[in-house]
């Protein structure tokens, strides 16, 4: 594993700046994820720890709907309710990748 690696470890991460490999491409997403990740949970974190029901109460509602659902289902909504947004409808690209992902 060790040789393979290192005989043929530009060819897993390679990046011209244009294109990448899928193990660089799962990296970068990775690291990116865990950034945003980590910004998003540090201030709900806070929040949720609030004595005011202002502030606590809808983070608990965000918290209780994101892990009551399955993941697959939140996936399924997020696919189909982004594609209802006239911004969306209204950009070609984005319009025609949508549509062909439904049918």
């Amino acid at each position: 594993m060790i040789y393979i690696l290192q005989k043929f470890w530009q060819a897993f991460l390679y990046s011209d700046g244009y294109n990448m490999t899928g193990l660089a491409m799962t990296l970068w997403l990775l690291v990116i994820s865990c950034a945003i990740g980590f910004c998003l949970a540090l201030p709900l974190a806070i929040a949720r720890n609030s004595r005011n029901p202002l502030i606590w109460a809808p983070v608990w509602l965000y918290t209780f709907i994101f892990r009551g659902t399955p993941l697959y289902v939140q996936l399924l909504v997020i696919y189909t309710g982004v594609y209802s947004l006239e911004v969306v409808q209204d950009h070609a690209l984005l319009n025609e990748f949508f549509r062909k992902g439904i049918d």
